[in-house]
C-alpha cells in the first residue's frame, strides 16, 4: 500500500515539476509584475518611472557584492563536502558498513542514518556520502544475490536534505552568526548556541533522526518481486596515473607532504581561532576552512584533491546560474516596497504563537521557487524578520522555522538530488515518490514541535 502511494507520487513529480531554473525565471517575472501593480513605493509614479526604479533595484542586487560572497560560500560548501566524501577514509567506512548489513530493511535504515548524520555535519558531504552509501549498499546486495529496492536506497540517500538546515552548515543560522551579515542591523549577530545548539533545534532534529529511518523501514517492499535491484557495474574503474615530466614535479603532485603541511597550518590557525572566538566563530567561512583542511589531510596527494574538487565543481552550476536571480528577486522586493507589505500581511494574519508556523509553511512553498537554503534566506529572510520586533517574537525561532520549511520540501524538489541521481544512475521519478511520502509524514510533526516549544 505504502509503496504504491510512493510510486504514484513519483509519477506526478516527473510530469509536473520543471527544471529549477524555470522557477527562478517565473518567480522573477511574477515579483516584477506584483511590484509594478501593488508596490507601495510606486504609488505616485508612472508605469515607466516604476519600471525604471524596479530595474535599478534588480540590477543593484543581481550581482551585489555582499550577496555574491554568499553564493561563493555556498559553492565552497558543496565542493569541500564533495572532496571529503571522496577520500579513501570515508569510502572505506562506507564499505565497512555495507559489509555488516544483512537485510533490505536494515540497509535502507543505515543509508538514511548515514545521509542524515553526514548532512548534519555538512550538507555538501551529506549530498555525496549519502549517494555513495546508497550505491555501495545496492552493489553489496547485488554481489550477495539478495534483492533490495535500489530506488528506495536512493531516496534514503537523499533524506539528509530533510535535516541539513538544522546542522552545522545550515545557511540561515550560520549567516546570522557572521559579523557584518546583511541583516545585522535588524537582528544583530545571533550565535549558533541559540540556533543550531538551542533546545528547539536539538528537539526537532533529534525527532527527525528517529522518524526518518522508521519511515524508510516501512517503505521497503515486503515482496521481492516488487524490488528493483542494482544492475550496474559492481566496482569503479580507476584512471591510471599520468606520467610526469620530472621527478620533482611527480613528487610535488603525488606526494602527501604538501597536503599534510597545508592541513597542519590550517589546523593550527583554526585551533587558535576557536580558542579566541568560541562557538561564535562557527560560521560559513570557518566551516569551509575546516572541511578544506580535512579534505587535504585525507587525500593522498595534491593532484587527488584537485581531481576531487574538479569533480565537485559540476554540482555548483545551479548555484552559479540561479543565485543571482534570487538576489535580483530580493532587489525587486526591496525597491517596490513589497518586502514591507508582505511583512505587514504576516503580522495581520498571525499571532505570536502562529507566526513561526506560517514562516515554516511559507518557506516550504518558496523552496519550490528558490531551491536553495542560501538563496531562499537572501530572499525570504528580510521579509520574515521584518516583523519579529513588532510582534515581540524571538528571531531565533523564526530563523529555525524558515530553515525547517526550506529543508522540508526538498523532499519534493529534486534540485539537490542531481548529484545523487548521477552517482546512482537513477532518475528523479525513481525517488521523489518516496521522499514526498516522507515529507507528508514529517510535516505535521515539525509544525507541532514549533507550536509547543
Amino acid at each position: 500500500m505504502i509503496s504504491t502511494i510512493g510510486s504514484k507520487l513519483s509519477s506526478f513529480s516527473e510530469r509536473f515539476v520543471p527544471d529549477p531554473f524555470i522557477f527562478a525565471i517565473v518567480l522573477t517575472g511574477l515579483t516584477a509584475v506584483l511590484g509594478l501593480g501593488f508596490g507601495k513605493n510606486f504609488a505616485d509614479l508612472s508605469i515607466l518611472e516604476s519600471a525604471n526604479k524596479l530595474g535599478e533595484g534588480w540590477y543593484a542586487s543581481f550581482y551585489g557584492t555582499g550577496l555574491m560572497k554568499f553564493a561563493l560560500q555556498m559553492c565552497i560548501v558543496l565542493i569541500t563536502g564533495h572532496a571529503l566524501a571522496m577520500t579513501g577514509a570515508v569510502r572505506k567506512a562506507i564499505e565497512l558498513l555495507t559489509g555488516i548489513v544483512s537485510t533490505p530493511r536494515a540497509a535502507v535504515v543505515v543509508v538514511a542514518l548515514v545521509a542524515c548524520l553526514a548532512s548534519l555535519i555538512q550538507w555538501g558531504l551529506g549530498a555525496i556520502a549519502g549517494a555513495f552509501m546508497a550505491r555501495e549498499m545496492g552493489r553489496a546486495f547485488a554481489r550477495k544475490g539478495t534483492p533490495v529496492h535500489y530506488p528506495l536506497l536512493g531516496a534514503a540517500g537523499y533524506a539528509g536534505f530533510m535535516v541539513w538546515h538544522g546542522g552545522l552548515s545550515g545557511s540561515a543560522p550560520l549567516k546570522v552568526a557572521e559579523p557584518g551579515h546583511f541583516l545585522e542591523g535588524r537582528v544583530g549577530v545571533i550565535p549558533v548556541t541559540e540556533t543550531l545548539f538551542g533546545s528547539l533545534n536539538i528537539t526537532v532534529t533529534g525527532t527527525l533522526l528517529v522518524l526518518i529511518p522508521l519511515v524508510f523501514w516501512m517503505l521497503m517492499p515486503k515482496d521481492e518481486a516488487d524490488m528493483r535491484s542494482y544492475d550496474g557495474p559492481l566496482d569503479d574503474c580507476e584512471d591510471a596515473a599520468s606520467e610526469d615530466a620530472s621527478l620533482l614535479i611527480r613528487f610535488l603532485e603525488h606526494s602527501p607532504v604538501l597536503n599534510i603541511a597545508m592541513a597542519i597550518g590550517i589546523l593550527g590557525f583554526l585551533v587558535s581561532f576557536f580558542v579566541e572566538k568560541g562557538a561564535a566563530g562557527w560560521n560559513l567561512d570557518s566551516i569551509n576552512l575546516l572541511f578544506l583542511m580535512l579534505g587535504l589531510a585525507l587525500h593522498r596527494s595534491p593532484v587527488a584533491y584537485v581531481n576531487a574538487v574538479a569533480d565537485g565543481v559540476r554540482g555548483c552550476a545551479g548555484i552559479i546560474l540561479q543565485f543571482p536571480f534570487y538576489f535580483g528577486i530580493l532587489g525587486l522586493l526591496k525597491s517596490s516596497g513589497l518586502i514591507e507589505q508582505f511583512s505587514q500581511l504576516f503580522v495581520e494574519i498571525s499571532t505570536k504563537d502562529t507566526y513561526p508556523l506560517l514562516t515554516f509553511i511559507s518557506a516550504a512553498v518558496v523552496n519550490f521557487f528558490v531551491p536553495s537554503g542560501g538563496g531562499q534566506w537572501a530572499v525570504q529572510g528580510p521579509i520574515m524578520l521584518q516583523s519579529v520586533e513588532t510582534m515581540g517574537i524571538s528571531p531565533t525561532k523564526v530563523i529555525m522555522a524558515l530553515a525547517y520549511g526550506d529543508a522540508w520540501t526538498n523532499m519534493l524538489q529534486p534540485f539537490w538530488a542531481l548529484p545523487l541521481l548521477g552517482i546512482m544512475g537513477l532518475k528523479a521519478r525513481d525517488i521523489i515518490g518516496y521522499t514526498a511520502f516522507l515529507m507528508i509524514v514529517t510535516g505535521p510533526v515539525i509544525l507541532l514541535l514549533l507550536y509547543v516549544l
